[in-house]
C-alpha cells in the first residue's frame, strides 16, 4: 500500500495518507470512536465519529436491555450492518479525505517518488 506524505510548511510535521483501502479510518469508525482522524487533525469528522459511535453503543445496549434475544438480534444486525457500510465507505475515501484536508491546510506533498504522487493525484482528483 503507497503513502504519501504531506509536510507542514512552517514545520517539519510530516502526515500520511494512504493511496489504497485506509484501514486506520475503517477501524476508526468502527472500534476507536474517531481517534484516526483526530491524531490526523480532522477534528470535526473525529467528533462526529465519536457522536456516532456514542449514539450506537446507547442504541445496541437498548435494545439488550430486558427483552428476549429473539427480539434483540434483527434490530442489532441491522444497526451493525449500517455502521459497517459507514465503516467501508471511510476505508474506501479516508485517503481523499485525508489528503484533501492536508491540503486546505497549507500542507505539501512531500513524497519523492512521482509515480506515486501522478498516481495519487489522478485517484482522488487533486489539482495540486
Amino acid at each position: 500500500m503507497a503513502k504519501i506524505a504531506f509536510k507542514n510548511p512552517k514545520g517539519n510535521t510530516l502526515y500520511w495518507a494512504c493511496l489504497g483501502f485506509d484501514w486506520g479510518a475503517f477501524w476508526g469508525f468502527i472500534l476507536f470512536g474517531g481517534l484516526p482522524f483526530f491524531l490526523r487533525k480532522m477534528n470535526m469528522l473525529g467528533i462526529y465519529t465519536l457522536g456516532f459511535s456514542l449514539i450506537a453503543a446507547v442504541k445496541l445496549s437498548g435494545y439488550v436491555h430486558g427483552r428476549p434475544l429473539h427480539e434483540v438480534l434483527p434490530a442489532a444486525w441491522g444497526t451493525a450492518l449500517f455502521f459497517l457500510a459507514i465503516a467501508i465507505y471511510f476505508g474506501i475515501k479516508g485517503g481523499k479525505m485525508t489528503a484533501r484536508h492536508y491540503l486546505e491546510e497549507g500542507y505539501e506533498i512531500d513524497t519523492k517518488d512521482e509515480a506515486i504522487v501522478s498516481m495519487a493525484k489522478l485517484k482522488w482528483k487533486l489539482k495540486e
